[in-house]
């Protein structure tokens, strides 16, 4: 017999399915069955979880899309915003369906938009690649009398309500000014990136500074590695082996496990900026293989992109700015 607080971890063992189950169907989200929802919830109430009130019936419904990360913090760090604005909204009658991609294609993106228009969404909270093709989409779904709003990648192009994420060209710049402090000004600098469509704006600020410091075209290379450790680990081993002058990486992707890899078959020492504070930075922040990360509010992202579509929606209240930035901060060694 179950006893003490009542988990997702005992509510699956209980009801004989994933934790990821269990998870969807306490948040109200899509993709499980009627049977399995009606038997965890059963479980979770003998239990004595209190689950969110039923949105059946809601009088909104918002859409949100959560892209595929290879590295698992972020999408924890967005399911978090997603759960904490799920919690406000339930009362107000307000249903969240959740997607969450596995891959980052751009038809599959197409393909979700179109399944949750079919479901009636009111608004959409999507973090998309910015292409011409998403851009198209957007203007569709806003034709099509549905909200949009953007967060942490923005589709400035479209007819979105508005975007909430971090200012990256500013982040770009700044992270620029620090590799040049890291590194003396000596040096080349190794740019790497994941999927253009997702990182332009911040590599762009982290270039631009690095020129108005005076560094010429020829000490800076950028190379996609799409968010992959294969991937990244080789072209940093590759890289540092033909360019024995690099002297800093800056990694403006996800794959930092695949930078430190290739640094290490490589053998050759170089400063290394990261982004976002995930477990393994702080770990590489503490011994040292890290120069600098560039933090931000991750979470608060769709959270913040989630309320304003619902003040729109309900209330009739457009943000009042297009853009909505949150917090950058610059985390060094004795932070952490």
């Amino acid at each position: 017999m179950h006893t003490g607080k009542p988990t997702i971890r005992s509510i699956a063992a209980a009801a004989g399915v994933s934790r990821g189950t269990v998870d969807r169907v306490i948040n109200n989200r899509a993709h499980v069955s009627p049977e399995v929802r009606a038997r965890v919830q059963r479980i979770a109430r003998e239990l004595g979880y209190q689950l969110q009130p039923s949105t059946e019936g809601a009088r909104l419904q918002i859409g949100v899309i959560v892209p595929q990360w290879e590295v698992p913090y972020f999408t924890e760090q967005t399911r978090n915003g997603i759960r904490q604005a799920s919690r406000l909204l339930c009362a107000h009658e307000v249903r969240l369906i959740v997607e969450e991609l596995h891959s980052r294609s751009t038809d599959e993106y197409v393909r979700c938009c179109t399944r949750l228009m079919q479901q009636g969404i009111d608004g959409l909270v999507i973090n998309a690649p910015d292409n011409l093709i998403m851009q198209t989409q957007i203007s569709q779904i806003v034709n099509a009398g549905i909200a949009v709003t953007t967060y942490n990648s923005d589709l400035p192009q479209s007819p979105r309500l508005c975007f909430v994420g971090q200012d990256q060209v500013q982040c770009g710049r700044i992270a620029g000014g620090l590799m040049h402090l890291a590194i003396n000004g000596q040096g080349n600098v190794l740019i790497i990136t994941g999927n253009m469509e997702f990182h332009r704006r911040r590599v762009d600020g982290f270039c631009s500074r690095l020129s108005e410091l005076g560094y010429s075209p020829d000490r800076f290379e950028i190379i996609e590695c799409y968010e992959r450790y294969d991937l990244t680990c080789d072209t940093v081993t590759h890289y540092l082996h033909a360019h024995p002058h690099t002297s800093g990486i800056y990694m403006s992707t996800e794959s930092v496990q695949g930078c430190m890899h290739g640094i290490q078959q490589a053998q050759k020492p170089v400063h290394v900026i990261a982004n976002d504070l995930t477990p393994l930075n702080q770990k590489l922040l503490r011994t040292g293989h890290l120069d600098f990360v560039l933090q931000q509010e991750f979470s608060a992202q769709v959270y913040e992109a989630i309320l304003a579509l619902y003040d729109f929606l309900l209330h009739d209240r457009k943000p009042r700015s297009p853009i909505k930035y949150v917090s950058t901060t610059v985390i060094t060694p004795e932070m952490v």
